[in-house]
């Protein structure tokens, strides 16, 4: 800071004899000076090596700054000497030399640390631009070789992959909307055509199906790769404030802090997708279950892992369905979860999971005292990283619904919801008894938009 360095030579006015200072760059460049009187001006010459002269009763030194074996500049000082007093005034000077190399010093430590706060800040603010505009095309600055310089490769290696995902996956999507459209025509054709076409079908439908069961594959592995970064990603972020944190100022350590938050929200994110193609690829063993037992084991673990939540949950006894018991399972953890969160800040947050008739029909429900959302956006609710709440007020990854209306429609059932603002939800669904013929895919199935059935 040329302006601080100015204001610590500015000191030095408290010694009569000295007449300037200058602090000189590694380069040789004049950074900062100090002259006693404006009528008697200093003339800043060139910079020599560390030396002392004795020049007309003035006493004119150069002192080189060296911090761990490396030289940042350069101290001149110039001060007038009388024969009784000039060797005393030597060891003044000698003192001030000292403190001009701490100020440079000072200054030195000054740029090192800006060196790291700088690029902590790009990698932060790139990181925010992906987040904002899902361009998984841009990539951080790499300053060095150090750990901030591994960590910039570790992100940019995953905004690598995260592009070579999407571009993959919409050339996927593009394939297979493409499929879909020639079969909406084969579709067509079969009216006109004898019965053999019944056969061309088929065999399209099946090669649907199995394009279907590839993008689902590679979902999985996509997610799954994602993880090697990251984890890359959580480990240097640790070292560098576990080892370096003196090094850093207050902003740079909550830069990097945001970056280890970030981080730990996209591994959540990647754990849950994985569960989405889980549910889909799950082998399904209906039998008999004991929905309340589940419910249970769900209500208990969601009171550990949250204990400031002060929640009451109701579970209506011997309530039984013919269904998959680790997928339904999934289904209370997710709707019990949700009810107990979105519920949790309230002092009386209560959460009922009991049986009613609807249309004739057995109807299982979850029902809070939450925060509730507005029917208006009811149609998003069981979509894909769709969410009704933000998730500085609520956390999440939108991905849980989308989980339990896939396992509900490939029971057969049927799922939609009930809320009013401020009065919480009900999330209610059907298990029939009789299960549906294959495996139901729930892109296709009307399990509920929100809506009953």
């Amino acid at each position: 800071d040329r302006k601080a360095a100015t204001e610590y030579l500015g000191t030095l006015r408290a010694r009569r004899d000295i007449q300037c200072a200058a602090l000189y760059t590694s380069s040789g460049q004049l950074f900062a000076s100090y002259q006693r009187s404006e009528q008697n001006p200093c003339v800043f010459g060139a910079v020599q090596k560390a030396a002392a002269l004795v020049e007309n009763d003035e006493l004119l030194v150069y002192h080189g700054v060296v911090e761990r074996g490396e030289r940042l500049g350069t101290v001149y000082l110039r001060a007038s000497l009388d024969r009784t007093a000039r060797v005393l005034r030597y060891a003044a000077t000698v003192g001030a030399v000292l403190v001009g190399a701490l100020l440079l010093g000072l200054f030195g430590s000054s740029l090192m640390r800006r060196s790291i706060s700088q690029p902590l800040m790009e990698i932060a603010g790139v990181a925010q631009a992906v987040t904002q505009r899902r361009d998984y095309s841009l990539r951080a600055v790499k300053r060095g070789e150090d750990e901030i310089g591994q960590l910039t490769d570790a992100i940019n290696q995953m905004l690598a992959q995260a592009e070579r995902g999407a571009a993959d996956l919409q050339r996927a999507n593009e394939r297979l909307l493409s499929e879909i459209e020639e079969h909406l025509r084969a579709r067509d054709e079969v009216s006109a055509l004898n019965a053999t076409l019944e056969q061309r079908v088929a065999e399209r439908t099946q090669q649907l199906e199995m394009s279907n069961k590839e993008l689902q594959s590679f979902s999985y592995s996509v997610s799954h790769d994602l993880r090697t970064p990251l984890r890359a990603i959580e480990g240097f972020s640790s070292a560098l404030l576990r080892n370096h944190a003196s090094q850093l100022d207050t902003r740079g350590q909550d830069y990097l802090q945001r970056v280890r938050a970030a981080t730990q929200r996209m591994s959540l994110l990647i754990d849950d997708l994985l569960s989405l193609a889980r549910t889909a690829r799950a082998e399904m063993k209906r039998r008999e279950v004991d929905l309340s037992d589940l419910a249970q084991k769900s209500a208990r673990e969601l009171q550990e892992a949250h204990p400031e939540r002060q929640v009451e949950f109701v579970i209506h006894p011997e309530l039984k369905a013919d269904a998959d018991p680790q997928l339904m399972r999934v289904v209370l953890d997710n709707l019990l979860g949700n009810a107990a969160k979105f519920s949790g800040k309230k002092p009386d947050a209560r959460v009922e999971f009991g049986h009613t008739l609807h249309n004739g029909s057995d109807t299982f429900f979850v029902r809070d005292n939450g925060v509730g959302f507005d029917m208006n956006y009811a149609g998003k609710l069981f979509g894909v990283f769709q969410r009704l709440h933000s998730s500085a007020e609520f956390e999440g990854t939108g991905i849980g619904l989308a989980n339990v209306h896939r396992v509900i429609a490939r029971h057969g059932g049927t799922i939609w919801a009930d809320s009013e603002p401020g009065r919480g939800a009900t999330f209610f669904f059907t298990l029939p008894a009789t299960p549906p013929t294959g495996d139901v895919h729930a892109e296709n199935h009307p399990a509920g938009r929100g809506q009953p059935r």
